[in-house]
């Protein structure tokens, strides 16, 4: 299936058990991605609208007053990273978005079995925007829950029970970013990107935007193809997690974010699964003795895209245990 034709299930017919697990798997093999529909019973239209109203108010804020939750001094990745916070892309060509990092909300984990740098902890909020740490939380628990239900059809989809993620969903590596991109007039090419080519790091991602600027490759043209924008659904993307687990068949989708000038904000979600999971590739998707962690593979790919995680560990701050790669693999066409 292009990339062209745009695959939309359900959550609706999700949830009465409409949809098949294998429809849901062979959608994400085909394209990498579908469209989620009909979410008013889990993601009303007013916290669609409610978590655009605080994100802008935020981010309307004075760099000082942003500054203070400045990710870089938080010990489990959590609050904001300013324009200027910019990785290693080599097609980045021009950066006009900030963010707001909010994880599981959780305690960090005990001395005992932490190294310092699970990226597990509590989230922290300004109280001068009004309603930000309820909405945010809300946002996040709604995508949360549609995550599991998406979960359980992978798992049935591979061939294993609906719970088999389950002892993997304690305290996990799962993200929500607001993301806004600022009005500019910098623009020089149409196809200059704001936010360089990469895969999501994790099982899937689910994504609200509120204008078009995403762009996919898809691999069958080998062209890159702008995503649309639909009011009130989410955009699920298929992660490294997932085309690991089944030795390729879903593929990670590769997708970047040009700069139109205009200003915009989107919001994914990265569905991922304990920092300390071990996971290997499904024995029904061929023989593999390769394992991977989930956390070390996320981390190993935050060192690209955050200066002050990749000072931490170069500095011994974070005594990494596990080698942090040049690339990553997932991206590679």
């Amino acid at each position: 299936m292009a990339i062209h034709s745009i695959p939309v299930i359900s959550y609706e017919e999700i949830l009465s058990g409409d949809v098949t697990p294998a429809h849901v798997l062979e959608t994400l093999a085909d394209t990498g991605y579908f469209y989620l529909s009909d979410l008013d019973q889990v993601i009303s239209p007013l916290l669609f609208k409610s978590l655009q109203d605080v994100s802008k108010s935020f981010f309307d804020s004075s760099v000082e007053s942003k500054m203070e939750f400045y990710i870089g001094d938080s010990d489990h990745h959590r609050g904001y990273v300013p324009v200027t916070e910019q990785g290693a892309y080599g097609d980045e060509s021009i950066r006009t978005y900030e963010a707001f990092d909010i994880g599981y909300q959780a305690e960090p984990l005990p001395v005992e079995r932490s190294l310092g740098f699970e990226l597990v902890g509590p989230n922290s909020y300004p109280s001068r925007v009004e309603g930000m740490a309820a909405t945010a939380e809300a946002y996040y628990a709604a995508n949360f829950a549609i995550s599991r239900h998406i979960l359980r059809l992978i798992a049935q989809g591979v061939g294993e029970g609906e719970e088999y993620f389950d002892p993997w969903i304690t305290r996990p590596a799962s993200q929500l970013r607001l993301i806004h991109y600022v009005p500019n007039d910098v623009l020089v090419n149409s196809g200059d990107t704001s936010m360089g080519a990469h895969t999501d790091y994790e099982l899937f991602t689910l994504i609200h935007q509120t204008s078009p600027g995403l762009l996919a490759y898809d691999r069958a043209s080998e062209s890159w193809r702008g995503l649309p924008v639909f009011k009130n659904t989410l955009l699920v993307m298929g992660g490294d997690m997932l085309q690991f687990i089944t030795g390729g068949k879903v593929k990670s989708l590769l997708h970047r974010v040009v700069t139109t000038g205009e200003e915009r904000y989107s919001f994914p979600f990265f569905m991922n699964l304990d920092f300390e999971t071990e996971l290997s590739v499904l024995p029904q998707f061929g023989a593999s003795d390769e394992k991977i962690v989930v956390g070390h593979h996320l981390l190993g790919q935050l060192y690209r895209d955050f200066p002050y995680i990749k000072e931490r560990v170069d500095s011994g701050k974070w005594p990494v245990d596990f080698e942090i790669p040049d690339r990553n693999v997932f991206e590679q066409l």
